[in-house]
C-alpha cells in the first residue's frame, strides 16, 4: 500500500479525459489499496476548475454539476483531507519566501510536507506528491518529496 498526495492538477485528471487520466484512474482504484490524500484547499480549487471548464464550454452546466457532486462524494469516501491549519498557512508563507510559488500551490505543498512529516514520526509510508505542474513538481522534489507527474503517462481516454 502506497500513500499519495494529489494536488488539484492531478485530482482534476480523475474527472476529465486528458493526459494522465488513465493513470490517475488506476491510482485511485480501491483494489490497489493506495491511501489518497488531498488538501482542504482542493475542495475549492477542483470545483473552480470544473466551473472554468463549463464557462469555456468544455462541459455543459449539467455535466459540471454532476462532476462537482462526484468529486464531493469522492472527497468524503476516497480521500483523506489534510486540513489547512494556521500552521499550514505559516509553512506555505515560508515556502513563498524561499520558492517562486503561487499561494494555492504553496498551500498544497505545505499540506504534502506536513503529511510527510507526520509519516516520518509515525513510521508510515512516505507520501508521493502527484502533480501535473512542472514547476511545482520541481520545487516539491527540492523540498525532499518523491514525486509523480501524471502527464508523463501517455495514454488518453
Amino acid at each position: 500500500m502506497a500513500s499519495y498526495f494529489l494536488d488539484t492538477s492531478a485530482i482534476v485528471k480523475r474527472y476529465f479525459p486528458e493526459q494522465g487520466h488513465t493513470w490517475i484512474l488506476a491510482l485511485c482504484l480501491p483494489a490497489h489499496g493506495n491511501r489518497l490524500y488531498i488538501s482542504q484547499a482542493a475542495l475549492v480549487e477542483v470545483v473552480a476548475t470544473i466551473c472554468r471548464k463549463a464557462r469555456e464550454q468544455l462541459v455543459t452546466v449539467t455535466e459540471r454539476d454532476l462532476l462537482i457532486e462526484i468529486f464531493r462524494q469522492d472527497s468524503q469516501n476516497n480521500y483523506t483531507i489534510i486540513p489547512v491549519t494556521t500552521s499550514v498557512y505559516t509553512s506555505a508563507g515560508n515556502l513563498c519566501r524561499s520558492q517562486s510559488l503561487r499561494a494555492y500551490d504553496a498551500i498544497q505543498l505545505a499540506c504534502a510536507l506536513s503529511l510527510r512529516d507526520e509519516a516520518v514520526v509515525s513510521q508510515a509510508p512516505l507520501p508521493i506528491f502527484v502533480c501535473a505542474d512542472s514547476n511545482l513538481i520541481t520545487i516539491a522534489g527540492e523540498e525532499g518529496l518523491r514525486t509523480e507527474n501524471p502527464n508523463t503517462y501517455q495514454s488518453r481516454e
